[in-house]
């Protein structure tokens, strides 16, 4: 019966022993245990069972020294083993997600130091978290600290290669940066992939657009509206380039389709102008702007701000012209009357 057994549960300890070294400890102590608690030799007065019993032992001995063996042979210690504290995973899956959590809400609101706080938390205790390096490169991001962006998608990538969500969003960085050739490299990546990526066929019709290419541009914002009819700034920006090839017409009709979907993204232009501005990418500041006023001509903010980008350029004469028809509108904005000053001062 002793051999059947061994014949039977042999192969299962030695696999168990080498496959699982992290378990061999726990092993052992139920083995011990096991032959302390029902004392089985002891108890045995029949010779047969003794050799049967005494063999068992032998068999078993051999097993575990091999065991320790192989284990010693690559540093690891059952003593270790049987001393070491267990983790627990779900207690540190939940830290990782209610990190996350917190710095995804921050983002959603601005406050991306804040956020940026929450994800090196997660990071600390999973470093190659994905939601975790994605949202911090993100909150870089927000903060117009592009090269720092960049530097964690990377990371990103280097986990999930393709990841196209990331590969867009590295390509935006770049396009942020100024670098639009670069740019459209990421965002074919992404459609190589995922070749209905809405937001890459949007963000490569952007970049084409900032380079000029104002016919290609065309062809990847209706690829876009055919993935998402409802895309507000895709129909603006397909007025845009309709309007930059002389298409006036057509361009009014998509201008018109964005204000009707949903007028709340036409602000959004002039916000992200003045971001551009603020970041000292001027050229891709006045697209911006251009596409807020080509929508309402009389936008102060929009006009003002250009105002300010063309004033940066050191074009004066240009950015007299918009703060005088900001002021015209608006006689009292302090924007207009302060940035106007300012531009003739520097004269």
């Amino acid at each position: 019966m002793i051999f059947l057994f061994l014949k039977l549960t042999g192969p299962v300890i030695v696999l168990h022993f080498i496959l699982y070294p992290f378990y061999v400890s726990k092993t052992i102590n139920t083995i011990l245990s096991f032959l302390k608690n029902i004392n089985m030799i002891k108890n045995h007065k029949d010779p047969s069972q003794q050799i049967q019993l005494s063999l068992f032992v032998f068999v078993l001995g051999i097993v575990l020294y091999t065991s320790i063996t192989m284990l010693a042979a690559v540093g690891i210690s059952p003593i270790q083993l049987s001393t070491a504290t267990p983790t627990n995973s779900n207690t540190t899956s939940d830290e990782v997600t209610s990190f996350n959590n917190k710095g995804m809400s921050l983002n959603s609101i601005g406050k991306y130091n804040e956020s940026i706080t929450y994800f090196d938390k997660a990071l600390a205790i999973d470093p190659n978290n994905i939601i975790a390096l994605t949202q911090k490169a993100n909150a870089f991001g927000g903060l117009g600290k592009y090269h720092e962006a960049i530097t964690y998608y990377d990371k990103v990538l280097a986990i999930d290669p393709k990841n196209a969500e990331a590969l867009d969003d590295k390509g935006v960085s770049f396009y942020h940066l100024g670098n639009y050739t670069k740019a459209i490299g990421f965002y074919d990546k992404a459609l190589a992939i995922d070749p209905n990526h809405a937001f890459s066929l949007y963000d490569k019709a952007n970049a084409l657009e900032a380079l000029g290419n104002f016919t290609q541009s065309l062809v990847y914002f209706d690829k876009s509206l055919a993935s998402d009819p409802k895309h507000v700034l895709a129909m603006i920006g397909k007025g845009f380039a309709l309007d930059n090839l002389g298409n006036h017409t057509e361009a009014v009709v998509y201008y018109d389709k964005a204000l009707a979907t949903d007028p709340r993204y036409i602000p959004d232009l002039t916000n992200k102008a003045n971001f551009l501005d603020k970041i000292g990418n001027y050229n891709l500041a006045i697209i911006y702007y251009d596409k807020a006023l080509a929508i309402d001509p009389k936008n102060v903010g929009a006009l003002t701000g250009k105002g300010n980008v063309l004033s940066n350029l050191g074009n004066t004469t240009g950015s007299v012209a918009y703060y005088d028809k900001a002021l015209a509108i608006d006689p009292k904005n302090v924007d207009a009357l302060t940035g106007k000053q300012q531009s003739l001062t520097d004269k």
